[in-house]
């Protein structure tokens, strides 16, 4: 019997921890920024949208540390600029899913111009993640190449001034595993590459 209530305990104790790691909040001003301490003064990791959600992971005074589900990327965000709420102002929502079709379209179309001038394959395949993040599926090959990060600065312009805000590409190889990724960045677009 003491060891079914233990059991008991343990289970709701982690139950609890999981649903308080899942608390959402919702960017209520027209673009505040996710940096990477809780310092104004910190490198900011790219700027965020006005009703952008996004999931606490912890709390101090004046600052979350949040997670952003469709890129996978946890930074700091000032308490003032983040609500329980979605914002009701946010009335002119991008058509992020019309301006996808059109960036991957011309992705697609440049892939084949590179293999029909130079023979060489560079992208298999574009993905939305939602809202200005996409994922570039890439050949193998193409990451060994030298020119592999001036083209993926290419197709990051091409997305950003598709949807004309702060946006987000993650580049991986054929089996779908994250190379590196390039976003919005304070001045300009960062390549970081992944921890994998």
């Amino acid at each position: 019997m003491k060891l079914n209530q233990i059991f008991l305990f343990v289970f709701f104790v982690f139950s609890f921890d999981y649903l308080k790691s899942k608390e959402k909040m919702y960017s209520v001003t027209e673009l505040s920024n996710l940096y990477v301490e809780p310092n104004i003064e910190s490198p900011i990791i790219y700027p965020i949208d006005l009703g952008k959600e996004l999931i606490i992971k912890k709390k101090n005074d004046k600052w979350f540390s949040v997670l952003d589900e469709q890129t996978g990327l946890v930074g700091w965000v000032q308490k003032e600029f983040l609500s329980d709420n979605q914002p009701e102002e946010n009335l002119k929502k991008k058509d992020y899913k019309s301006s996808f079709k059109a960036f991957r379209g011309r992705v697609l179309e440049m892939s084949a111009s590179i293999k029909d001038a130079i023979s060489i394959e560079t992208f298999l395949d574009v993905k939305h993640l939602g809202g200005a993040a996409a994922v570039v599926i890439a050949h193998n090959e193409w990451f060994q190449g030298r020119r592999h990060a001036n083209q993926a600065f290419q197709v990051y312009d091409m997305w950003k001034n598709q949807n004309q805000s702060p946006s987000f590409l993650s580049f991986r190889n054929e089996s779908d595993v994250e190379q590196f990724i390039i976003l919005s960045g304070p001045h300009r677009p960062r390549y970081l590459k992944s921890s994998k």
